[in-house]
């Protein structure tokens, strides 16, 4: 969706969806030596890691229905110079309300035979209310630091997760130093993203 008011930026929204549920897509391996293709790949898991004075980090589990092949052509592809996300830049909301005592977060997802979904938050426990046992909303929105981005709106990706249930709190409180606590919760609701960049429409 092209974003009034902006000369070139435009917003896609991403819904979380089981494996037998997504797209298709082909991976080429491409080294000097050797050009190897994946066909008819899908993401069967990942898991996104966010921790403060850290980058953002995303692993994927990827499976395919065969072997990698020979890929023999000769065609080439635009290199992107790649930017990182830092989980400093990142605002946690939960049930409305932001929460700054949030020192790291893992989303992890396991897609095959329907959605599995979990949230490890390591907050703490000296700084500010602690988290409720179950949670309406958590919106976790992560912003590229750069002047010539649009404000709030260009460099920017935001995850929305709703009806989170409390499985266990692995805290153990045993030092006289801040307390970084361990959460975990279930998703038991939705799970999308939106992404906000700029450029030419994707078809």
């Amino acid at each position: 969706m092209f974003v009034s008011e902006t000369r070139n930026l435009y917003r896609y929204q991403l819904n979380l969806l089981p494996l037998e549920n997504s797209d298709c897509f082909d991976l080429i391996q491409d080294r000097e030596i050797e050009r190897r293709v994946f066909e008819n790949c899908r993401v069967n898991g990942f898991e996104l890691r966010f921790e403060k004075e850290q980058v953002v980090k995303l692993k994927l589990d990827v499976c395919g229905e065969r072997s990698a092949q020979a890929y023999l052509y000769t065609d080439t592809y635009k290199r992107e110079i790649a930017e990182r996300f830092n989980s400093n830049n990142v605002e946690y909301k939960i049930n409305g309300s932001e929460y700054k005592n949030i020192y790291g977060l893992t989303f992890s997802c396991k897609k095959e035979s329907g959605t599995r979904t979990e949230l490890w938050i390591k907050r703490a426990l000296d700084k500010g209310s602690d988290l409720p046992n179950n949670i309406d909303e958590i919106i976790i929105t992560a912003q590229l630091m750069r002047d010539k981005y649009e404000h709030r709106h260009f460099g920017i990706f935001r995850i929305t997760i709703k009806k989170l249930v409390l499985v266990s709190d692995e805290t153990n409180i045993n030092s006289a130093d801040t307390v970084i606590g361990p959460i975990r919760y279930y998703v038991a609701g939705t799970v999308n993203t939106e992404v906000f960049t700029s450029g030419e429409e994707l078809i």
